[in-house]
């Protein structure tokens, strides 16, 4: 066929000659794609320190600055040409002022001061980062109530609102979650509003909760099986829940590579890694080498009582990403569409980065069952369709923006193609994968 571009958008789509055109690119043998959505990525977030107000990023301000200029350009290098950041904090204007950057979406965070993330926060620069706190006893009229503050983001631009469904890390859960009638309340001005509600659980418990506050996308695998946690197989409590998932058509990203980026972060090696060249500033590659930039990979040895990083590591990348894997398959199995999510960088782990993290959690579908068919759904249509933007992306269709990708390969032959871009088109305009 004959694609002509024209303002952004995709004009024609023919199998006659075009001959109005200023460039013509020869794409012949090649294949034409819908550019990529990650809809989970947050690019306040510096890979190995942390959000751009912590401590650990403010003590590099150069590096943070070359960090930040890199990673637009890194997530297009990798063809991501949309984004969905679920937690923009403060820092997320270097992305949208770039020259050239993906197409950004953000959810803003809804919390108490009770509640996570902002209460796992201990100073106020972190805590900054948090600005739609609202007060559950507040009436509606009030500044800080629940409808105020979803008028409040809807007037900002928000695509979505962000709810953490978190009580502790691991089997811990010392923290309190918004109370139901909050949720009820959150529910029905978000709908008013037209805002999706996207909500943080990786627990049984937890996404029971966040499917009976009606959410539209729960965010993260099941990870954490609770009481089921010794079990090889899914249990009948997790196979209801995740009927519940299918039943309520909410949108489910598994984000495996959260778990990767924690196990691969005890290999000794991974700051090596060859494609870190192409995405990564040297300047931060090298800190990487530092003893003061292993300080992540000393909390995680702390939970682990003395355990070999080896051990470590496997616990992660075959323990628990195989059980976010069984999760998928339940899933796939009932053709319910998964969503491409990264979650980059997913916690202070260096071993993610802007881009290949989005490639890697491709990857990660097909290991966990899915066809190349269906990975290409998931990285295309179905993020459209949840986030209420397929008019405008997700295919290869007249009227569309023109984010595209050129592959010399074919991505339904292998999810390798996926890293044979030639040409990025971003609303329309061709960038060169070198460039």
């Amino acid at each position: 066929m004959n694609v002509l571009l024209d303002d952004g958008r995709i004009a024609q789509i023919t199998q006659n000659k075009i001959t109005n055109y200023d460039l013509k690119i020869d794409g012949s043998g090649k294949f034409l794609t819908p550019g990529i959505m990650d809809s989970h990525a947050h690019v306040s977030s510096i890979p190995g320190m942390g959000f751009g107000v912590e401590s650990m990023a403010t003590k590099h301000p150069k590096i943070v600055e070359e960090y930040y200029q890199q990673q637009p350009k890194s997530f297009l290098y990798y063809g991501v040409t949309q984004i969905v950041d679920p937690n923009p904090g403060v820092n997320f204007k270097h992305f949208i002022s770039a020259d050239i950057h993906p197409d950004y979406l953000r959810c803003e965070v809804i919390a108490t001061k009770q509640t996570f993330p902002y209460v796992e926060k201990t100073d106020d620069l972190s805590r900054s980062m948090f600005t739609y706190l609202v007060d559950e006893n507040a009436k509606e009229s009030a500044r800080n109530s629940v409808e105020s503050i979803v008028t409040n983001i809807a007037n900002s631009g928000a695509a979505c609102i962000k709810i953490y469904f978190e009580d502790g890390y691991g089997n811990a859960s010392q923290w309190p979650t918004l109370s139901p009638k909050t949720l009820q309340r959150i529910k029905l001005s978000a709908l008013k509003a037209d805002l999706p509600i996207l909500a943080h659980a990786n627990a049984v418990n937890m996404q029971q909760l966040a499917l009976a506050a009606n959410v539209d996308i729960i965010a993260h695998g099941m990870w954490n099986w609770g009481e089921y946690r010794r079990d090889k197989q899914l249990s009948k409590e997790i196979k209801e829940t995740l009927n519940r998932v299918i039943a309520d058509e909410v949108g489910y990203m598994p984000t495996q590579r959260v778990i990767a980026g924690l196990g691969e972060a005890m290999l000794p090696d991974i700051a090596s890694s060859p494609e870190f060249l192409s995405v990564t500033p040297k300047s931060l590659i090298d800190w990487y080498n530092t003893s003061e930039a292993q300080w992540f990979k000393e909390e995680l040895r702390i939970g682990f009582d003395g355990m070999a990083d080896e051990s470590i590591a496997a616990a992660f990348l075959y323990g628990r990403i195989g059980k976010g894997n069984k999760v998928i398959n339940y899933l796939n199995n009932a053709k319910h569409p998964i969503l491409l999510a990264s979650d980059f960088p997913g916690s202070p782990s260096f071993a993610n980065q802007p881009g290949l993290t989005t490639f890697q959690e491709m990857k990660a579908m097909v290991n966990a069952g899915l066809s190349l068919t269906e990975v290409l759904d998931a990285a295309t249509i179905n993020n459209a369709k949840k986030f209420k933007i397929e008019n405008n992306y997700g295919t290869v269709e007249v009227g569309k923006m023109a984010n595209l990708l050129l592959l010399k390969n074919n991505p339904l032959g292998s999810i390798e193609s996926w890293n044979s871009i030639d040409t990025v088109f971003l609303h329309g305009k061709p960038i060169s994968r070198a460039e």
